[in-house]
């Protein structure tokens, strides 16, 4: 599918995937992601907006997996200039985390995909959530984008802690999207924290 990747907007197939209203949020799942400085895990790059927030904020090892190859190919080119080592995995998550979790965990995991399809919309991230804790190191903690704003549906939360002991919650306010957003219309967004305990 083609890609238009401009300052403010990522399109692929002609559907908006990201835009940069988004730093704010990001900044804060990188935040949180990388409170151990460890390795890092990110599933999706879109505009590279989290990946230089997770450097920013200091990681010992970045490793992202991107299914679109124009992405994975800027993702490919950004980490060249990395100065801690850095790993690419084009693919999509489905066909690689079967392989990845047998040998390798991390301490941190931030998931921000694009859904395939209209029934994945604001549900992509649950198929995910049960490979998680396969992934992370104890300890270790799991973020994302969680499509969810004035109250974290029930459901939402009794998947998360079927899979993890503990679950934070936290509200990001002062979103500020711009009148072509096609994808989010909530001035907030409550980002999930989910850690893996010793006993997961």
């Amino acid at each position: 599918m083609p890609m238009v990747l401009t300052d403010t907007e990522l399109q692929i197939g002609g559907w908006q995937v990201m835009q940069s209203w988004e730093r704010p949020l990001m900044d804060i799942m990188a935040r949180e992601v990388t409170a151990s400085k460890g390795d890092i895990l990110e599933v999706g790059f879109g505009m590279g907006i989290s990946a230089r927030a997770i450097v920013d904020q200091g990681c010992r090892t970045y490793t992202v997996i991107e299914a679109h190859p124009g992405v994975a190919a800027l993702a490919r080119e950004w980490t060249s200039h990395l100065d801690i080592p850095a790993n690419v995995i084009e693919g999509l998550w489905q066909d690689v985390i079967p392989q990845l979790s047998l040998s390798t965990q991390f301490d941190g995991i931030l998931f921000d995909t694009y859904p395939l399809s209209e029934v994945e919309r604001s549900r992509n991230h649950v198929p995910f959530v049960p490979w998680a804790p396969l992934l992370l190191r104890n300890e270790g903690l799991f973020v994302y984008y969680s499509d969810e704003t004035e109250e974290f549906r029930a459901e939402h939360l009794k998947l998360l802690l079927s899979n993890f002991d503990e679950v934070k919650l936290i509200k990001v306010s002062g979103l500020e999207f711009p009148p072509d957003c096609e994808y989010w219309d909530s001035s907030h967004m409550i980002v999930p924290v989910a850690r893996k305990t010793a006993t997961v």
